[in-house]
């Protein structure tokens, strides 16, 4: 399934799904408004809808059918190193392109870092810092904290 087919179905349950919640949510609200106003959902939130992007075909695709942020990987440091990435050089305009339409972007860093590794990881962390990245999906705590 081409990613624009995918981005389509994603987005039509994504409104069924919010209708849904709306109607689940309704009765909790109402409840906790009546039990204790310090602890009322006011304004409950809707689960993030997260797609990801190896291109900027999958990007564009997710961006245009409602994706509130998208994941990813970059050439190194993620566990789909074969697959479709983006580079180190990209990420600047990657970041730009979504922040200007209210998109977030989440980088894959999910691999176990080694020893030897560890200054490489550090310089690749500040650059992706600097590029505005919006959150890391971390497999090593370490590098969580």
């Amino acid at each position: 399934m081409p990613p624009r087919a995918i981005a389509n179905v994603l987005r039509k349950k994504r409104i069924l799904f919010r209708h849904d919640l709306s109607v689940m949510l309704s009765p909790m609200v109402a409840n906790a408004a009546e039990s204790s106003p310090q602890s009322a959902i006011r304004n409950p939130r809707l689960p993030e809808l997260l797609a990801p992007a190896g291109d900027w075909e999958c990007v564009k695709a997710a961006v245009e059918n409602g994706a509130d942020a998208i994941y990813f990987g970059l050439e190194k440091f993620n566990a789909r190193m074969r697959a479709n990435n983006f580079t180190e050089a990209d990420l600047p305009k990657l970041m730009e392109f979504l922040h200007r339409r209210g998109v977030k972007g989440y980088i894959t860093f999910n691999i176990l870092v080694f020893q030897n590794e560890l200054a490489d990881a550090e310089n690749y962390l500040r650059a992706i810092i600097a590029a505005g990245v919006d959150a890391a999906i971390v497999q090593d705590i370490g590098f969580a904290g």
